[in-house]
């Protein structure tokens, strides 16, 4: 009876974590497209890709709507399996979709990695949860929210254990992630842990089967890898004649700006990379003095001729775990440092388009590691205070479990402020909280009056003139199924930009920022405007542009016929622009009003 009880006791932890994680689900489900979604480098970029990529999936290697007619590479899905959502049409279920399976997967993963190494349902339950709602975006599929399962899956894997089953994750994770933006980490460190299995192996004279089975996730995973990436991969390279060989990548025109070793040494340690934050200064703070703590009770002890404390054999291997924690991670901001370092700079300007690789994305891997140091600090606390004897070692004890506990509540704050759930409570509780919404953000409800307008305007189809954004970000009109001559990439035709930049240079010329902005960086190929640089979401009311400029001649030559602004043009006639309609395209609760402008010629 007392078996059956723990059982059911531990089951209890599993399903309440899973519970608490599927409750961040519930905004979304009352909301819909009201819902607040983090927009930057997910409503903007990666979305529009999977909804492009899934137009496009077995059609050739030309996206026809983006920037005139980009080979594919220039949106490469961070998620390739997951591009089959999109296939519905129904993009915002896709998105919540994704954002299920991330965090479910991110939870199950961190729970049982660390239910592997501490064997306490109740910190691997509270490790999951929140591990699962730290804000990774859920564009990029399992590429930070898998990294956990897959890690428990290769520990299956090295110890022979359910092989088929990890091998099949394996596969499932290299499916539904990025090469480009983690992967290529996974695989460096994968195979130095096999390199390191065998040579271990051969020192010890065992057969070497923990190695080979490594070494055959290893390939699985690269073989996957290469296949969903062959049309970039042989761009890199220069090899082939489907056009994609032939592209130079705007990325030949980075300019890299060294930043100090050290200091970016500190702030990748303490917080993280880019997508990549997790908040676990707190948790490392209050490992870091736990153990301090242990270790003066210990040697005060020992020196004090007393009875030392004597570390169980679980506390060996949870030290044990927790200082490969810290040195992978210590490893993983030092390498991303030296990257971004002066003497990285230097060597990556010699690389051309492949100086701009970002190996700092390696920090994607170290929320993993931080959370499973945390979770094996609390755990090991927990066990000073089962095994503690005498009153300084249970004080010691209780004060580490404290200081733990402490900064378990805290960054579990923190990530709730930080997460969209935040937010999205927000905009349920509170009826006129103003944060723009996925619907706000891609104009439903006022792009169909344009595209109705000028279905009747010109008695063409979408495909048959081209327009560019205003104020308001291209991936609205792409939403909307428009052909765009502006766009969001990180791997374009260097000869595109170059064109375009003669659209723009009238709004260049005056603004050193958004100059050095697109010649030295490049990715956002949009209408910039001097009179309000860096802002591409203008609520209506709020601006109208004074003095806007561009060159008509090129902007015709791309292609160009229509412009949606979201703000009034006063000086639209210098320009050769004409407004098409008096009345702005809006609904009452509308984020935008759009001003839509033709050539003067129409």
């Amino acid at each position: 009876m007392h078996i059956r009880t723990a059982e059911k006791f531990n089951k209890a932890w599993f399903f309440a974590g899973a519970a608490a994680v599927l409750l961040m689900l519930a905004p979304y489900l009352i909301l819909g497209e009201n819902s607040v979604i983090t927009y930057h480098d997910q409503l903007d970029g990666e979305m529009i890709a999977y909804i492009l990529q899934a137009k496009h999936l077995f059609q050739g290697n030309v996206l026809p709507e983006f920037m005139g007619g980009a080979l594919k590479t220039a949106l490469t899905l961070p998620a390739p399996a997951f591009v089959l959502l999109f296939l519905t049409g129904d993009y915002f279920a896709a998105l919540v979709s994704m954002q299920m399976i991330g965090s479910l997967c991110g939870y199950i993963g961190m729970y049982f990695l660390v239910k592997e190494f501490t064997d306490c349902r109740g910190v691997a339950a509270v490790t999951g949860v929140l591990y699962a709602y730290l804000p990774f975006l859920p564009v990029y599929g399992l590429s930070q929210y898998g990294i956990p399962l897959l890690a428990f899956c290769l520990l299956q894997i090295r110890r022979g254990e359910h092989v088929k089953r990890a091998f099949g994750y394996v596969i499932c994770y290299a499916l539904t992630s990025s090469m480009v933006l983690v992967g290529f980490g996974i695989l460096g460190i994968l195979a130095m842990w096999a390199v390191g299995e065998f040579v271990h192996e051969k020192r010890t004279g065992a057969v070497k089967q923990k190695a080979l089975r490594l070494g055959g996730a290893w390939l699985v995973l690269l073989f996957l890898y290469i296949l969903e990436n062959f049309t970039l991969i042989k761009q890199m390279l220069g090899v082939g004649a489907d056009g994609a060989s032939d592209m130079i990548s705007h990325k030949a025109e980075y300019v890299l700006t060294p930043v100090p070793f050290w200091e970016r040494f500190i702030q990748n340690l303490l917080q993280g990379g880019q997508h990549s934050e997790d908040m676990h200064l707190y948790f490392l703070q209050a490992a870091a003095s736990a153990l301090i703590l242990f270790a003066s009770v210990w040697a005060f002890e020992v020196f004090g001729r007393k009875r030392a404390v004597k570390a169980s054999e679980v506390q060996k291997r949870l030290a044990a775990v927790i200082g490969m924690c810290a040195g992978i991670n210590l490893s993983l901001a030092a390498v991303s440092a030296l990257w971004e370092s002066a003497a990285g700079v230097a060597l990556r300007s010699r690389l051309e388009a492949l100086g701009a690789f970002q190996l700092q994305r390696l920090l994607w891997l170290a929320p993993c590691f931080w959370y499973l140091l945390s979770a094996c600090a609390l755990a090991f606390a927990l066990e000073w205070c089962r095994q503690s004897c005498g009153v300084l070692q249970r004080l010691g004890a209780v004060f580490g479990l404290l200081a733990m506990l402490a900064a378990l509540g805290i960054t579990g704050i923190k990530v709730f402020v930080s997460s969209d759930m935040k937010p999205n409570l927000q905009k349920l509780l509170i009826s006129d909280y103003k944060a723009i919404s996925y619907s706000d953000y891609y104009a439903v409800g006022v792009m169909e009056q344009v595209e109705d307008f000028l279905a009747r305007y010109t008695k063409q189809d979408k495909a048959d003139y081209r327009v560019a954004s205003l104020g308001i970000d291209p991936a609205a009109a792409y939403y909307h199924g428009f052909y765009c001559l502006d766009g969001y990439s990180n791997n374009y035709s260097l000869n595109y930009k170059h064109c375009f930049r003669n659209i723009i240079k009238p709004e260049l010329d005056k603004n050193e920022y958004l100059r050095d902005y697109y010649d030295t960086w490049g990715n956002r190929c949009y209408l910039f405007t001097s009179e309000c640089p860096g802002y591409y979401t203008m609520e209506k009311n709020t601006f109208y542009f004074n003095n806007y400029e561009l060159d008509v001649d090129s902007f015709k030559k791309l292609g160009g016929r229509f412009i949606i602004s979201a703000a009034y043009i006063i000086n639209a006639k210098e320009q050769k622009l004409v407004l098409l309609r008096e009345e702005p395209f809006e609904t009452q609760e509308s984020y935008y009003r759009i001003f839509l402008y033709g050539l003067a010629e129409e």
